[in-house]
Parts: structure tokens; sequence; C-alpha cells
């Protein structure tokens, strides 16, 4: 691949989630940050996937987080944070991998309980615009969507909008 390659395929990525209607503040590094846009991505993908009850799409998602958070490297941040970081490019993948192995939709979702939580990590540190944090006490587990309308990708149609926004732009203020 050559070395001007890697910026234009982030460049399409961001600009496919920014006509997606996401705005990214970052909070975090800005370049780590920039190299998780695809990487989120790819995980809206799945879990709008699993919230429609729907498998197609999700084994290849997850392929392409696996792949991408390879390229992630924890020393692009600085700061505050950057012990946060440590961990994060090593656990989605992993979390990816086990989600392109699985063979059903449960298994999926399993996978996904696993895949949110580094990326729940990153949300709360780097505040992606748009993007909300959302729990579900009854699986119990986290994700991350856009908008207000709870979409659980846990249980799909069968609970579609269990779960409680905790934190993002269309949190409950207390």
């Amino acid at each position: 691949m050559k070395k001007g390659l890697g910026l234009l395929t982030i460049q399409i990525f961001a600009f496919s989630i920014l006509s997606m209607g996401i705005d990214f503040s970052f909070a975090g590094s800005e370049p780590f940050d920039e190299k998780m846009l695809p990487i989120l991505s790819e995980y809206l993908i799945i879990a709008d996937k699993l919230a429609s009850d729907k498998t197609e799409s999700v084994t290849e998602a997850a392929k392409k987080i696996e792949g991408l958070a390879g390229s992630l490297s924890p020393s692009l941040v600085t700061g505050e944070h950057a012990s946060h970081y440590k961990n994060l490019p090593k656990n989605i993948a992993e979390a990816a991998k086990k989600m392109s192995q699985a063979k059903d939709i449960a298994s999926m979702r399993s996978s996904l309980v696993e895949l949110s939580k580094p990326m729940g990590m990153w949300t709360s540190m780097s505040k992606p615009a748009g993007i909300n944090l959302v729990y579900c006490s009854m699986r119990p587990g986290a994700w991350l969507q856009k908008g207000s309308v709870i979409r659980n990708p846990y249980y799909g149609a069968k609970m579609a909008r269990c779960g409680e926004i905790v934190s993002g732009p269309d949190a409950k203020k207390k």
C-alpha cells in the first residue's frame, strides 16, 4: 500500500461518517481519534444490523475493525489519558476477532458486549459528538449509537427500546 493511500482511506471514512451527521470534537489525541473514525463507522454498522435482527455485514465489519485496530498506536496519545489508551487497540482487535468468528446472532450479540467495552472507554474519553453510550440492565451490556431513539442490538425487535442513554449528547442530565 502506498503511504498516501492510508491517509486517503481515513479521509474517505471520515467523510462518510460526517455525511451520516456525526460530528467529532476530539478530546483525546487527535491522531488516535482520527484512526478510530473508521472503526466507529464499522461498529455502528454492527450495532445497527444486530438491532434490526440481521447478521449480514456483521462478520465483514468485525474483520475490518480487527484490521484497523492493528494500525492504532497508543503512542499517538499524550497527556493525562495516555495510560487509558494503552490497551485499547489490543482489546478492540481481540473483541472484533471473536465477533468475526461468531456463527449466529446470539454469539454476535455476546461478542458485541466485549467490543463495546473498549469502544465505550474510548468514547468516554474522546467524546465524539453525536454518539451516545446506552446501557441495558437486562443484558447487562452497553453499546454506542447515534441518536436518542434506543435501538437495542442485544434484543433486537424483542426489546427494541430497552436501555438508557447514560452519556453523550442525548443523556438526561440528573
